[in-house]
Parts: structure tokens; C-alpha cells; sequence
């Protein structure tokens, strides 16, 4: 049975599981009750509605991401966040940013003055270091160069069954993108919709008051036992993040946000048929498109150009971003001691664009209007079997898969600059060839094949797992436009290498549950790291390739312990992940024969991340439940004479909260305290910004209103506090007179209305 398959049977709507997350994220979700019956759909989605059900513990959640089988948290070694349909609408989840705000030791990055959000961090490590999929394929890689930034997600979260977040290395499982973590999501399936009915039309609309923003989004499910299928579409109309900044000049002092006009479409469908008991065929189309219109008045002003002074003005920024996913997945039924095997595959399309629009006067005025378009159009497949043993004593449960996708990148950036008298093109300067490339069109093939076994013998469980990966890059050697921007010509890359993992828990009584794990992870270098280039002659600076860049690797372990009775759940998890050749861009100086500054993709020998995760789960009553997390991380680069901190590394945060449920189950509410450190001067570089501690209070509450109409409210950040969350501010001069402008939004409100959600 394929991953997803899996993930149905354990956390859809139809099944007996609601999830809960591992550090908590205090009252997100519901924890796995075995058994224990979906809701109707009348009911309230917070819980069960049987009052005599023993109260539930997140120590019972079930993931399937972690090992590729159902397996409660209690018994899995690592740790794991689960967190379902019923906690994004409890919480008023809008952006993946909200998803993982109660998950310390896990944010997004973010361009806060751009297009915004971007991939997620864990435990400091981030961008394609942590892979992120939907429904099993692979979402586009990150990308940055400048003011340019590359979604690696853009997702309605209305269409979520449930979001898993597997920390630290996964390599053993899912292959070179996995070096820091794995979040999966699993979208909905006309069964999640249909609750029991044939037809089901289900709606809601948002106000979001962090960017004055409204959305809307309407689900059409039908069908029978032997095929369902659902069409949603949702449609946002917003602005730019909110911010506490007050000062709205039109240059780079402004700290007020940007005028930011924001659109996104989806359209998710999915047909799922069973054409004979245990076997199950899932077809879904995706379509995303996003647009981001914005007046960067923080872009505007002088511009000093040795002798020259150039006034920029009235700069305006469009982002586009349309992403297209097709994709099939076939779980089958096994034979003997054949478990189940299942097979998928896709075909998905992602292009970006920005185009900016500027005024810059000079000698003579110009009209300049810049762009860069971005795509990455690929195609994989997937196979895995599961096989079931029973040697003397015990269990063993072997999965074996393999994977294998080719992944096409191109970019391309032009300018075209218009005297605004004579409206006469200018022509671009002989040192500064357009169009130009940051990279030249590459072709890169992945393909990787695992075994894993999970033995249980009495009290203890062990996972040992094993897979070999192959990278290869093909670059065109013949990309003119890349070679004409003063770039050699570009290189072929490959790389192998053999993951291994071992994991073990030991039950030692009903209350007390011992783990451990090692986790090797390996991620090659990628093709923009490989064969970057750009040089900037007006600007003295240039990006190299490095073409003798070695694959990154890790060992990874952790050591942890759960336990607790029917009403109270504890846990704490530390861990150590070790790195090799961790690439970074490095600065090399001015270059004495070109006076460029020179700029390139390094190794670096070892870096080191340590932490220590905490959580802790209280059950009162059948209608309070109280619950807290807490995590604390340092990271430094070890290769040289003396330690140095890694920035990507977030201050100690927690969380604790407390959520009510009325014993009729037609209202509740909750509310959490979240707060962060401030960061040391200590772990950061010489100059950088270090924000200061920060305790905020988010407060939801939730109504049915009538037979399957529910209200939810809340006020974010309750007490209007000032802060800065490390995302937003990370590498950013202390010295920064506008530095309020990364502010974090002050109290707003967001209000939903949802009919058979």
C-alpha cells in the first residue's frame, strides 16, 4: 500500500484516527483513538461526541511518513508532527506559516517586503535540505537570486486531510532532498467530503484582517462505493502582510509594508475507483496560479554609481506563479506472505515570472522594465511493496521501492530600457550582455532504491533501513545565452551515495517508552550551486560556479523518552546531527586581475546542530485539555579554528495552551501563549540584528450554528505586542534604520463561515 493509502486508512475522515502532532503545537489536533468512530456529519469537528471514550492521548497519534507503515508515536523512534483537517480549522490555520507557528524548532523562510513565504526549516536546516511533497510527488525546488524568490508551495490549506513533519534525516526513506526532514501533505478524497453521502456540496469564506484579505472556495463530491470523485476551487483576493510599522515614505527608509495586491486560484480534482475489494486507483489534477502585485516603494531612491547618480522611482513588481500536477496512484492488494505493493506517477509544470517596472532618472530618463522567468518541468514514477514475516518469536514487516525522476530548469533574465522622451530603445552596453542566465539549462535525473524492516520482538521494535541514490546532472554545454554573460562553459555533475538508518524503541511497562535512532543523510549538490553564474559589472561583483562541489552528508541521533497514564502525556527528545561538506556561499574577496568581487558555492567541513524538544500533554476533564511544547537548538559551522553560529538557527521557543469543548460538542475555544527567546549576540554574525523576547496570545473559539453551518472567530496576537519572528529578520543588520519594517502583525482579527466543512 502506497504512502498516502497508508495515510488514508489512518488519518481520512472516514477512519477511526484523528491525528495529533508529536511537539505539539498545544491542542492543534485530535490524538488516534483506536477505533473510535467518525463524527456524523452534523457533529462539530473538535471530537468525539461519546462521552464514555476514554480520554485520548497524542502518545496514541498515528504517522505513516516516518516508517511507510502505520505506527502510533509511541513506538516510533525520531519525532514526528501530525496535524489534521479538524486543527487547521480550529486554529484558523491561513498559510503553512500558520501551520507550523506551535511547532518549535520548525518555521518557514520568508521574504516579508516580496513575495513572502517560502520552504520550511528544521532545526536550522532549510530551503532543499528538507523535502517537501504533496500526495507523494515532490514540490518545485527553491529557488533565490536577489529579489527573486522561488515558491516551493503554494497549497490551499482547505483541501489538507493532514500535514506530517518528520525531523531530522530521512534519506534512508525518501532520498537526497530529505537531508533535513521531510512535511508531507495529503489533500482530501471525495470520501472526506462525502461523510457517508453519495453528494455533498460543502463551502466557506474567510476574512483574514493580518492582510486585509478575503477567500472563498466551494467542494463538489459524489458517488458510490466503487468510484467518488470531487472537484474544489477556492479563489483569495488580499494585501501584504501587516506589519507595526509606521513610518510611509516612498523610499528604503519606509518600515510600513509595501502596497501589495495578492490573487490565487485552485482547482484540485480527484476521481478515486475501486474496482475490486483492497485495490484502489486515485487519479488528481492540481492547478495553482498565484499573482503578487506590488509598488516597491522600499526599492525606490538614489542609486550611486561611481560618478553617476541615478534616481529610481515609482518601481513596481508583478510575480506570477502557475504550477500544473498530474498525477495517478494504484494501491493493490497482496498475495501470501505480499503485504500489498502499490504503484504511482506524475507529470507537473511549474514556471515563475517577475517583471519590474521602473522610473530612473539620470542624464536622461529611462523607462526600464526588467524580467526573469523560472521553470521547472518534470516527471517521475515510484513503485513499493510491503512483505509480512513471522520468524520465531516476532514480527517482521519488510517495505522495499524505488524511485526515479527527471526534473527540467531554465531561466532567464532580460531588460529593456526605453528613453522616456524619445521612447527609443537604449541599447544594453557591450559589458553588460542581455539577455543573460543564472544558470544554463539542466536536465537532472534522481533516482534511488531502499529496503526497510521493521522486527518486533516482545517489548522492543527495530527499524534498520537502507538506500542507495544516484544524482545526475546534464547541463547544456551549447546554452548560448548562458555562455555570452562572461560564464565558462558549464559542467556535468554525478553522484552516488548509500543511506542507512536504525531506529529502536523499547517499551519498558504501560506508562514509559525508551527511543532511539540513527539517521544517515546525504543530499547532492544542486545544479544553480553547480553551474551558477552572473556577473554584474556595474555592481563589481560576480557568482562563480564550482563544479568540484561534493555531495553533503550527515549522521544524525537522537535519544528520547515518552510515558504517561490515560490522562497525562509526557516527552522529551535530544539530538545531535553532525554535517559534512555543508555547502554555503562563500565570499572570496576582489579578485586583483578583474576587481570583481567574487562570490561561490563552498564546502564547508563540518557543521554541528544540538538540541534538546520537549512536550507535554494534559487531559483535565472530557472538556479541558491543556498542552505545551518547547525546544531549544544550537548549530555552529566547526570547520575552522574557531566555532561559528549558524544563523539559519531560531532563538529557544514554546508554546502552552488550553482548549475547551463544551460537553453538548457545539462550541469551544482556545487559546495559546507562544513565545521565543531573544536571540544572543553570540549566534549570530558580528552586526546582525538580535530580536528581543517576544510572548504572544492567539485566542479562537468556534459555534455551530445550525445543522452543518459553523462560525469560527479569533484575535491573533491579543495583547497587540511588537515582535520580530526569526524568519523575517535573520542576517539583517542590527545598524537597519528600517528594521520595524520586519515587524510581525499587531492584533487582528480572522472570522470564517463554513458550510459542511
Amino acid at each position: 500500500m502506497s504512502l498516502q493509502g497508508m495515510h488514508r486508512r489512518c488519518v481520512g475522515a472516514g477512519s477511526a484516527i484523528i491525528t495529533a502532532s508529536l511537539v505539539l503545537g498545544l491542542g492543534a489536533v485530535r490524538p488516534a483513538v483506536a477505533q473510535q468512530p467518525a463524527p456524523p456529519p452534523t457533529s462539530a469537528p473538535a471530537t468525539s461526541s461519546d462521552d464514555t471514550e476514554e480520554p485520548p492521548r497524542y502518545l496514541d497519534t498515528v504517522t505513516v511518513s516516518a516508517t511507510l507503515s502505520p505506527s502510533s508515536v509511541r513506538e516510533t523512534p525520531g519525532t514526528i508532527s501530525v496535524i489534521d483537517a479538524a486543527a487547521v480549522e480550529r486554529r484558523l490555520v491561513e498559510s503553512i506559516a500558520d501551520l507550523v507557528k506551535f511547532e518549535p524548532g520548525v518555521y518557514v523562510e520568508t521574504n516579508p517586503t516580496g513575495v513572502g513565504l517560502n520552504g520550511f526549516n528544521i532545526r536550522g536546516i532549510g530551503g532543499n535540505r528538507v523535502m517537501t511533497q504533496i500526495d507523494g510527488v515532490k514540490t518545485a525546488e527553491q529557488y533565490d537570486f536577489g529579489p527573486f524568490n522561488m515558491h516551493q508551495i503554494a497549497l490551499d490549506l482547505d483541501t489538507l486531510a493532514s500535514a506530517e513533519i518528520v525531523r531530522g534525516a530521512a534519506s534512508s526513506l525518501y532520498g537526497s532532498d530529505a537531508l533535513g526532514g521531510v512535511v508531507s501533505f495529503f489533500t482530501k478524497d471525495p470520501t472526506d467530503y462525502l461523510r457517508g453521502r453519495s453528494v455533498r456540496v460543502a463551502g466557506k469564506a474567510v476574512f483574514d484582517g493580518r492582510t486585509r484579505g478575503t477567500s472563498g472556495n466551494v467542494v463538489i463530491a459524489g458517488g458510490r462505493d466503487r468510484a467518488q470523485a470531487s472537484l474544489f476551487v477556492s479563489r483569495g483576493f488580499g494585501h501584504a502582510l501587516a506589519n507595526r510599522g509606521t513610518v510611509r515614505t516612498e523610499d528604503a527608509t519606509r518600515t510600513a509594508p509595501n502596497d501589495q495586491d495578492r490573487t490565487s486560484t485552485q482547482v484540485l480534482g480527484r476521481l478515486v475507483v475501486t474496482p475490486t475489494p483492497g485495490q484502489r486507483l486515485r487519479g488528481t489534477v492540481e492547478v495553482t496560479d498565484s499573482d503578487i502585485d506590488t509598488h516597491a516603494f522600499t526599492s525606490q531612491g538614489a542609486v550611486v554609481s561611481g560618478p553617476s547618480v541615478t534616481q529610481v522611482s515609482n518601481v513596481m513588481a508583478r510575480d506570477r506563479m502557475r504550477r500544473q500536477r498530474y498525477s495517478i496512484a494504484h494501491d493493490l492488494p497482496g498475495r501470501g506472505s505480499l503485504v500489498g505493493w502499490h504503484w504511482n506517477a506524475y507529470l507537473q509544470h511549474t514556471d515563475q515570472s517577475q517583471v519590474i517596472n521602473e522610473v530612473r532618472a539620470g542624464a536622461t530618463t529611462i523607462d526600464r522594465e526588467g524580467s526573469i522567468d523560472y521553470s521547472q518541468h518534470g516527471f517521475g514514477a515510484a513503485v513499493q511493496a510491503r512483505q509480512a514475516f513471522t520468524p520465531a518469536g516476532g514480527t517482521l514487516l519488510m517495505t522495499y521501492g524505488a524511485a526515479v525522476s527527471r526534473d527540467r530548469f531554465d531561466v532567464l533574465r532580460d531588460r529593456t530600457d526605453v528613453d522616456a522622451a524619445t521612447g527609443v530603445v537604449v541599447p544594453a552596453p557591450p559589458t553588460s550582455p542581455l539577455p543573460t542566465k543564472y544558470f544554463p539549462l539542466s536536465d537532472v535525473t534522481q533516482s534511488g532504491a531502499y529496503v526497510q524492516g521493521d522486527l518486533r520482538i516482545g517489548a522492543v521494535r527495530l527499524l534498520p533501513g537502507l538506500r542507495y541514490d544516484r544524482f545526475s546532472l546534464d547541463a547544456d554545454q551549447d546554452d548560448r545565452i548562458y555562455l555570452d554573460s562572461f560564464n565558462p562553459v558549464p559542467e556535468d555533475f554525478s553522484a552516488g551515495a548509500l543511506s542507512s538508518k536504525i531506529g529502536v524503541t523499547v517499551d519498558a511497562g504501560d506508562r514509559v517508552t525508551f527511543h532511539a535512532q540513527y539517521a544517515g543523510g546525504f543530499r547532492a549538490p544542486s545544479y544553480n550551486a553547480i553551474n551558477s553564474g552572473f556577473t554584474n559589472l556595474q555592481g563589481r561583483y560576480t557568482a562563480l560556479p564550482n563544479p568540484d562541489l561534493r555531495a553533503e552528508t550527515s549522521d544524525s541521533f537522537e535519544f528520547g523518552v515518552r510515558g504517561g497514564d490515560r490522562r497525562l502525556s509526557l516527552g522529551a527528545t535530544g539530538f545531535v546531527n553532525l554535517y559534512d561538506d555543508f555547502i554555503d556561499l562563500a565570499t572570496l574577496g576582489v579578485n586583483p586581475a578583474t576587481g570583481l568581487l567574487e562570490f561561490r558555492n563552498e564546502n564547508l567541513a563540518a557543521v554541528t546542530i544540538r538540541g534538546v524538544e520537549l512536550q507535554a500533554d494534559a487531559v483535565v476533564s472530557d472538556t479541558l485539555r491543556l498542552r505545551a511544547s518547547y525546544a531549544v537548538i544550537r548549530g555552529h559551522d566547526v570547520s575552522g579554528d574557531e566555532d561559528q553560529p549558524l544563523t539559519s538557527i531560531a532563538p529557544d521557543q514554546g508554546a502552552i495552551g488550553v482548549q475547551f469543548d463544551h460537553a453538548s460538542r457545539r462550541w469551544g475555544g482556545e487559546a495559546v501563549l507562544r513565545g521565543a527567546h531573544g536571540q544572543s549576540v553570540d549566534r549570530v554574525n558580528a552586526g546582525d540584528f538580535t530580536p528581543s523576547a517576544y510572548a504572544v496570545v492567539d485566542v479562537t473559539a468556534w459555534m455551530q450554528v445550525q445543522r452543518d453551518v459553523v462560525l469560527r472567530a479569533g484575535i491573533l496576537n491579543l495583547t497587540n505586542a511588537t515582535y520580530y519572528e526569526w524568519a523575517s529578520v535573520r542576517g539583517r543588520a542590527a545598524a537597519d534604520p528600517a528594521i520595524a519594517r520586519y515587524t510581525s502583525p499587531g492584533i487582528s482579527g480572522v472570522v470564517s463561515l463554513g458550510y459542511g466543512w
